[in-house]
């Protein structure tokens, strides 16, 4: 679980360094698509199941805004040493 929560936020922080909102959406069904895959279709509304994918998803939408952060930060850093 915890490997999966690092892979997320990385992946969280990529997405808002490089991209913008759509692939965060399409990135946030896939880890709902493959968090109710992973438990099996007769856990799936199991609240233990939930809570994971939720904290996935939480995972990767302050993932995305630390992104988001960091290019701002770096991008403008950049356009000053210029």
């Amino acid at each position: 679980m915890l490997w999966g929560l690092v892979a997320v936020g990385v992946i969280g922080i990529l997405l808002g360094f490089r991209v913008r909102a759509p692939a965060l959406i399409v990135m946030t069904a896939v880890i709902v698509a493959f968090g109710a895959a992973a438990g099996g279709i007769g856990s799936l509304f199991d609240w233990d199941r939930l809570l994971s994918i939720l904290l996935f998803v939480v995972t990767l939408q302050c993932a995305y805004l630390l992104g988001v952060f960091l290019g701002v930060v770096w991008r403008r850093g950049m356009t000053h040493e210029q």
